[in-house]
């Protein structure tokens, strides 16, 4: 496997697997149809529960079938996600696609990030990984950053105009994954390039084993797998309904898209400086990032100005960005090969079981008060106090280890 080409084509598949268009808009566009925050959240809720049923199975599907495999497949489900967007006018049609899309979004999950480490592994230069994987965020932001100007079509597309495009662009992810070459770097991922359906039923049952004996036997990544996905909600949701504060604060729909470029911005300026940092606690850099992004999600739900509602949603993208970087590094280094992408997967649903939870409270929320920026207040303050809590912790534990270091050497 040539590492130079692969690395090249994993970037284009990181660029395409980021376009779509409707992002900076599609709260928007529901709300103009009649749908209300309450039911919009719950699509997004929708969204989550299929999530949650299919994001291990899409995992194992990767790890037992191919990962190249199952990248081209999401392009086929996203665009079929549009379709049924357009294809009716009630709200189960919305749910169907919303289902549709995560589907595709499942087939990503994990799996892009498992095809990129053991690549460099098979290649020799796991070590990369850091700086790697920082290239394909840029690259993610960038492609977050065109949907967000394409809310500037809003004076020459309509509804179904919107979803037909992105269902054409999502098939540009099917043809960015023929590019790329399935890693081997264990003797069970080689067999399974020559036989992926070979004794398929064993080899599940034999994975699941596995799978769950390593989360049992490792409770330290399982914390991290939890705490990844308490400071994961925000991180949507306040882009989700920013787009509604932003309206109630007057800024035009077709303007939508500017400041939203602005979080992404700051996201990618969070993924620039993450790279360069080297933190020397987890526990630390966690409750920094979750009292910023506390901090600025309720900032953005609470401000009376467009312009400071903005500045806090970005502040919460770049706080999460610089999380995640490190957080997903050190997660893959612990992550057997074989079940990689199940495990990240993992990862994966425990952020949609509390996501199934707070998009619609968050969307309740802003139907009672008669305001979105509601709902994003009840959302950061408990990220906040989780990042007080960590920040509690470390100094606890910094505590007990300058005890521990005086006892020995009294002894």
């Amino acid at each position: 496997m040539d590492i130079k080409k692969q690395l090249r084509h994993i970037y284009a598949y990181a660029f395409a697997s980021c376009l779509r268009i409707t992002n900076a808009v599609w709260v928007v566009l529901l709300a103009a149809r009649g749908f209300t925050l309450w039911q919009i959240g719950l699509a997004e809720g929708v969204f989550h529960i299929t999530s949650l049923l299919c994001e291990i199975p899409s995992g194992m599907a990767a790890d037992l079938m191919g990962r190249r495999r199952s990248l081209r497949v999401s392009g086929l489900m996203g665009a079929a996600a549009g379709v049924a967007m357009v294809a009716g006018s009630g709200f189960g049609w919305v749910c169907l696609s919303m289902s549709l899309m995560a589907l595709s979004y499942n087939l990503i999950s994990g799996t892009q990030e498992a095809l990129t480490y053991d690549s460099l592994v098979q290649a020799g230069c796991a070590d990369a990984y850091l700086q790697v994987d920082a290239n394909v965020s840029i690259l993610q932001t960038l492609g977050s950053v065109v949907n967000d100007l394409c809310s500037l079509l809003t004076g020459v597309l309509g509804y179904t105009g919107f979803y037909l495009l992105d269902a054409a662009v999502a098939l540009t992810r099917t043809v960015a994954a023929g590019g790329l070459w399935e890693p081997a770097v264990t003797s069970k991922q080689t067999a399974r390039q020559q036989h992926p359906f070979a004794g398929l039923p064993a080899r599940l049952r034999e994975h699941i084993a596995l799978s769950v004996r390593f989360l049992v036997g490792n409770p330290a990544v399982a914390r991290k797998i939890m705490a990844n996905a308490l400071i994961s909600l925000p991180c949507y949701l306040t882009l989700m309904f920013l787009q509604q504060r932003l309206t109630e604060l007057g800024l035009p729909t077709m303007l939508l898209g500017l400041p939203l470029l602005g979080v992404e911005l700051a996201r990618l300026l969070g993924t620039t400086l993450g790279r360069r940092l080297h933190p020397g606690s987890l526990l630390k850099l966690y409750a920094l990032a979750a009292m910023l992004g506390g901090l600025g999600t309720a900032v953005a739900g609470a401000a009376p100005r467009v312009w400071v509602a903005i500045a806090g949603a970005m502040l919460t993208g770049a706080a999460f960005s610089v999380w995640l970087l490190h957080a997903e590094k050190s997660l893959h280094d612990a992550y057997p090969s074989d079940q990689r992408a199940t495990l990240v997967s993992v990862d994966s649903m425990a952020y949609s079981v509390l996501m199934i939870i707070a998009s619609p409270l968050v969307g309740v929320a802003g139907d009672a008060a008669g305001s979105a920026g509601a709902g994003l207040c009840l959302l950061g303050v408990p990220l906040f106090l989780a990042g007080v809590a960590a920040a509690l912790c470390a100094v606890r534990r910094r505590i007990r280890g300058k005890s521990s270091a005086k006892n020995e050497s009294a002894s």
